[in-house]
């Protein structure tokens, strides 16, 4: 019986700016090149792809790739699509979301993609600690300091700034939501923007939050409640300037925050709500929509990497997610049944089992801290 070879790992890192790591050597000769091509495609391909950094490089290089390539639409598209369903059959988180992305860049000219991406990474824990040092002085107004609350509970909960009027706490003894095992506090909520004559409520559970956060979370909307639309108007501006402040060593961060508002907030929600696991439907359902169509606006920051806070999230009740509709999904089930070929790259309706993020437990795990006793001292 032969044995197994099994290759060492790699320690240098590899430079995929600069292909051309023979160059003063007189590169590779044409033939040696073609055998160890060869040779990498039959034995050493497949155990590259599993490699986490193989998968970004590669991801960048078909972005590239795609912007120089003169192949059509349909053919980019399909290449995509043929990507994001090998990385989705073989749990590569990544490479799936990168490819999501990039399919949505091929079907609409996102708007303000670089700055989404940008302030993806910007809004952090290090941004949480800088506030805290920032409201730990006695330089700011009352309003400054509201407009943060507002803008972080924003970012736990995805509320639209409409929705704030409405939105009612309830708290244990309260009923059971759908699809969960027992009580948990929650925030009621009307949703905005929706089809039809009646208002549709949805509800965003707080099993992730301590009790001084989910009474910061209640006074703080209660505040919302109490204020005047120009009142609200001013809060923008003071978060903004806030935010700016607590960045003045960064230029880049600076000039990046100039644009902030609330709906920044509601996207960073979303943003993070997916880096923590949680699949398009659970994110569509937490932000009061029926469908997944409009997710990928809300989430188009970069949701590949880990969570960058340790801000609890709301989340929706799991009996709701499998209301939540993919349109391709039922449209590739109708051709099916047609006899027709399926939507090539198609795979599933992105129905997997919600995201648990505290493993079951309703009890703070102690891992946020810094977060959470911001948040909870607020």
């Amino acid at each position: 019986m032969e044995n197994d070879t099994v290759i060492g790992k790699i320690d240098t890192p590899f430079d995929t700016e600069n292909t051309e790591a023979f160059g003063a050597t007189g590169g590779v000769p044409d033939r040696t090149r073609s055998l160890f091509g060869r040779f990498v495609r039959e034995h050493l391909l497949e155990h590259l792809m599993k490699d986490k950094d193989t998968q970004t490089a590669f991801a960048d290089w078909v972005e590239t790739h795609l912007e120089r390539s003169g192949a059509s639409k349909k053919t980019k598209r399909n290449d995509l699509k043929d990507i994001r369903r090998f990385a989705d059959r073989n749990k590569m988180h990544w490479l799936n979301t990168k490819m999501e992305s990039l399919l949505l860049e091929t079907r609409n000219n996102v708007p303000n993609k670089q700055r989404n991406f940008k302030l993806s990474h910007l809004i952090s824990q290090d941004t949480i600690e800088r506030l805290q040092g920032h409201f730990e002085q006695d330089n700011f107004t009352v309003t400054q300091y509201q407009s943060i609350q507002l803008f972080l509970v924003t970012c736990m909960t995805g509320l639209r700034t409409i929705e704030w009027e409405d939105a009612k706490l309830v708290q244990p003894p309260c009923k059971v939501l759908p699809g969960e095992s027992k009580e948990f506090p929650y925030l009621e909520i009307i949703t905005a923007k929706s089809r039809g004559d009646e208002p549709r409520v949805r509800y965003l559970i707080l099993d992730e939050f301590s009790d001084s956060q989910i009474e910061t979370v209640n006074s703080t909307l209660q505040y919302a409640q109490s204020i005047s639309k120009g009142t609200r108007s001013n809060l923008v501006v003071q978060a903004r300037r806030v935010l700016q402040q607590v960045y003045l060593d960064n230029s880049e961060a600076v000039e990046l925050l100039a644009e902030l508002d609330f709906r920044t907030a509601r996207k960073i929600y979303t943003v993070e709500l997916r880096r923590g696991g949680a699949s398009m439907k659970e994110a569509a359902a937490a932000l009061g929509h029926t469908t997944i169509n409009n997710v990928r606006y809300y989430s188009h920051g970069d949701i590949s990497v880990d969570r960058t806070t340790k801000l609890p999230l709301a989340r929706p009740p799991k009996g709701v997610i499998p209301l939540i509709k993919d349109t391709l999904a039922e449209l590739n089930e109708s051709r099916r049944r047609k006899g027709l070929s399926s939507i090539r790259g198609y795979e599933g309706d992105d129905s997997r089992t919600p995201t648990d993020r505290n493993g079951g437990s309703d009890q703070d795990n102690g891992g946020s801290n810094i977060g959470r006793r911001f948040i909870d001292g607020l």
